[in-house]
């Protein structure tokens, strides 16, 4: 495989299961290259839960990660969970989506769709707090493996 050549402005795209309610989610985080932070701030501190972490991610260019998140709530939307007539990024617990059919669809999409969104490798997943993507974008080969 050729090394990784990562563009300019990347972003985050995470699966994950809710510690408290076992539902699986996903979303994504642009704004800045810190998932760690992102974690802490989104997930771990509101829920009072530090064993939280991402079960499955990915990095790569920040258009693509948005256009293949909108892929997710369109083609799921009636999977959802809705709260406060709020559409969440969260699936419905009788939808049959969990992390393995997640990440199909995500793996799926990005194989015919979007070249530039990379998988992380095994070995750093779950991502947690604990674990820090120092060089992410120094050494891509090193975190980063295609899809």
């Amino acid at each position: 495989m050729p090394k990784i050549k990562l563009p300019e402005k990347c972003g985050w795209l995470y699966v994950l299961q809710q510690k408290q309610t076992d539902y699986w989610g996903f979303g994504k985080h642009i704004k800045n290259a810190n998932i760690r932070n992102y974690l802490i701030k989104r997930y771990i501190l509101p829920s009072l839960n530090k064993d939280q972490t991402f079960e499955h991610l990915y990095y790569g260019r920040a258009s693509e990660i948005s256009a293949l998140e909108d892929h997710i709530k369109n083609q799921y939307g009636d999977q959802l969970l809705v709260l406060f007539e709020k559409k969440l990024e969260w699936f419905v617990p009788d939808s049959g989506m969990n992390g393995s059919k997640i990440v199909e669809v995500v793996e799926a999409r990005c194989k015919v769709n979007y070249p530039n969104i990379y998988r992380i490798k095994k070995e750093y997943l779950p991502f947690s707090p604990s674990n820090v993507f120092k060089n992410i974008t120094d050494d891509p080969d090193k975190y980063l493996e295609y899809i």
